[in-house]
C-alpha cells in the first residue's frame, strides 16, 4: 500500500509517503506564510494551502515516480475558519487560530460558560472557531450573508481536492458548536453564537472518506481521480495516537508553534472536570483531555527574530546559547505572548518581563523565556494530575529536536521525558486512522501498535534543579496573579 499524510500545521505544512508498515518513501515540507497585522490579528492568505497542497503532492510524485495513492490522509491544525461561497471561493483571508479580534465576542459569552462547558467539553476562547463566525456575522455582514460554509483549513484542503463540503468530528468539537455526548450541531448554542447550522459542514466520523480526489484537481497535482480523501482528525488527536496515547495514563505533549497537552478518556465523566477542554479524539469512542499554551514555538521564534535579529532561526547556534546557561536564569517571565491558553483562558494576558539587570545576557534572557514556557505546561501537567494519573510524558513537536530544551522539560515537570526519535509522531497516528478506516488492521488501538517501533530518548531529572524551578514557577504563577487581579491586562 501507498498512503499519503497531509500534515497542516501552522506554520508548515507535510507531506509523507508511508507503506503499510509505516516506512517513510518520501517526504517533503512547505511553508506557510502567516500575516502578522498587529496585536490580534493574525491571518493567512487561503490560497497558500492550496498551493503548498499542490506542490507537495507534486514533490513526492517526483520523488516517487507514483500517480496514484491507496488512500490521502489528512491531519491538521483545528480552528482556524475561511468563510467561502457555493463555489468554495474564499470570500477573505483565512482567520488563524491564534486571532483574537474575537475577544469581545467571548467575553459576553462566559456567562454562559458552565453550560457550554457541559454541553461541549470547552469553555468561550477565542480559539476556538465558533466566536470567530460570530464576529464575521457581526462585523462583516456581506461577508457573512455571502458565506455559503465557514470552513477549517483542513476542510478546505479537502473542499479544494474533492469538491464536497465535509469535517469530522474532532474539528467540529473544537468550535465550540456541537454537543460532545450527541456529535451533532447544538440548536440553543448556535442561536447564542448567531451562527446558522446550514454554513456548517456535514459531519463524519475520523477515518471516514470525505471525498474522492476530482479530475480537476488530479490534472494540476499530476495524481490519478479516484484516490479517496480521509479526514484522519485533528493534528492534536493524530498527534496523542502517534505518541502512543491510547489509553489511560500517559500524556502527550506537542511543542510546536504553541504548546499542547493531550491524555485520553474513555468515555466522557460524570461530572465535568473543571476548566480542562474535552474534545473528540481520532481513535475509536474515545475523547481526549486537553490543556495549551498558546505561545511555544511561536515564543522560540520570537527569540531567534527580536532577540538575535535572525530571519530564520539558526537552531544549531540558538542550541549553543543554551547551553550557556546550566543554572535556573535570574530573569523571571510570564510567557502570555498571545493570551493565556486553557484551562485558565485570559485572551487579554501578555508576556511580561522581570528581574532585568545590565549584568542579564541575552543567553540567559533567551533561556528564562524558555524556562517559562515550560513551567506553564508544567502548570497544566498539575492541573491534568488532578482528573488523572500521569504515568509518562511523551513529547514531539519541533522543539524537541533541541535537546537541551527536552533536558530543560524534564527538570521543570520533575518527570521523565520520554522524546520519540520520529518527529512525525502526527503523521504516524494519522497513518494509523487510515489502516484501521482501510481494514488493515481492527482498530486504530491495533494499527498504532503494529506501527510503534520507533525507539524514545529518556530525560531524567535533575530534582535538585527542579526544586529550583519549583520555587521559580511559583514565583511567576504570583506575579501573574498580582498583574491580572490589579487590572493591568485590561484593554
Amino acid at each position: 500500500m501507498r498512503i499519503l499524510i497531509l500534515d497542516i500545521g501552522t506554520t508548515s505544512m507535510r507531506g509523507i509517503l508511508y507503506d503499510e508498515n509505516g516506512t517513510q518513501l518520501a517526504l517533503t515540507r512547505k511553508e506557510n506564510h502567516l500575516v502578522f497585522m498587529g496585536d490580534t490579528l493574525i491571518e493567512e492568505n487561503p490560497r497558500d494551502f492550496y498551493d503548498n497542497t499542490v506542490a507537495i503532492i507534486r514533490a513526492v510524485t517526483d520523488q516517487t515516480g507514483l500517480s496514484r495513492f491507496d488512500a490521502i490522509g489528512i491531519t491538521s491544525q483545528r480552528s482556524s475558519i475561511i468563510p467561502v461561497d457555493r463555489q468554495g471561493n474564499p470570500l477573505s483571508a483565512a482567520i488563524m487560530w491564534q486571532d483574537t479580534r474575537n475577544r469581545e465576542i467571548c467575553r459576553k459569552l462566559e456567562a454562559y460558560n458552565p453550560m457550554l462547558y457541559e454541553r461541549t467539553g470547552a469553555q468561550v476562547s477565542t480559539v476556538f472557531s465558533g466566536s470567530k463566525m460570530t464576529w464575521i456575522r457581526h462585523n462583516q455582514p456581506e461577508i457573512y450573508k455571502d458565506t455559503y460554509k465557514f470552513l477549517n483549513i483542513p476542510e478546505y484542503v479537502v473542499m479544494c481536492m474533492t469538491g464536497e463540503f465535509v469535517t469530522d468530528t474532532t474539528y467540529a468539537s473544537r468550535t465550540g458548536l456541537m454537543d460532545l455526548r450527541t456529535s451533532e450541531w447544538d440548536p440553543e448554542i448556535l442561536k447564542l453564537y448567531d451562527v446558522e447550522e446550514e454554513k456548517l459542514c456535514r459531519k463524519i466520523e475520523p477515518g471516514e472518506t470525505a471525498g474522492y480526489v476530482t479530475e480537476a484537481f488530479a490534472r494540476v497535482s499530476c495524481i490519478d481521480p479516484g484516490i479517496p480523501v480521509i479526514h484522519c482528525g485533528g493534528d492534536q488527536q493524530c498527534a496523542a495516537i502517534g505518541h502512543g496515547i491510547i489509553e489511560k495514563g500517559p500524556v502527550s505533549l506537542t511543542v510546536g508553534t504553541g504548546g499542547f497537552l493531550a491524555a485520553a478518556l474513555d468515555e466522557l465523566p460524570e461530572m465535568m472536570p473543571s476548566g480542562v477542554i474535552i474534545n473528540r479524539a481520532s481513535s475509536e469512542h474515545q475523547f481526549i483531555m486537553e490543556a495549551n499554551i498558546l505561545s511555544c514555538g511561536a515564543g522560540y521564534d520570537w527569540c531567534a527574530r527580536e532577540l538575535y535579529g535572525m530571519e530564520k532561526a539558526d537552531y544549531r547556534f540558538l542550541e549553543s546559547e543554551l547551553k550557556k546557561e546550566n543554572f535556573v536564569s535570574s530573569p523571571l517571565v510570564i510567557p502570555y505572548f498571545s493570551g493565556r491558553g486553557a484551562p485558565d483562558w485570559n485572551p487579554l494576558a501578555r508576556a511580561v518581563f522581570s528581574g532585568i539587570t545590565t549584568a542579564t545576557r541575552r543567553s540567559e534572557l533567551f533561556k528564562s523565556i524558555m524556562e517559562s514556557i515550560f513551567m506553564e505546561i508544567a502548570n497544566h501537567l498539575e492541573h491534568l494530575s488532578e482528573v488523572t494519573e500521569i504515568t509518562r510524558v511523551y513529547a514531539g513537536g519541533g522543539m524537541t529536536a533541541s535537546k537541551t530544551l527536552n533536558q530543560l522539560m524534564a527538570n521543570i515537570f520533575g518527570r521523565e521525558v520520554d522524546c520519540v526519535e520520529n518527529p512525525e509522531a502526527t503523521g504516524l497516528g494519522a497513518l494509523a486512522v487510515v489502516l484501521a478506516a482501510g481494514g488493515q488492521s481492527a482498530s486504530v488501538k491495533e494499527a498504532y501498535r503494529a506501527l510503534a517501533g520507533e525507539k524514545k530518548i529518556v530525560y531524567t531529572p535533575d530534582m535538585t534543579l527542579h526544586e529550583a524551578y519549583e520555587a521559580k514557577r511559583e514565583k511567576m504563577n504570583r506575579l501573574y496573579e498580582i498583574i491580572n487581579q490589579g487590572g493591568g491586562y485590561e484593554s
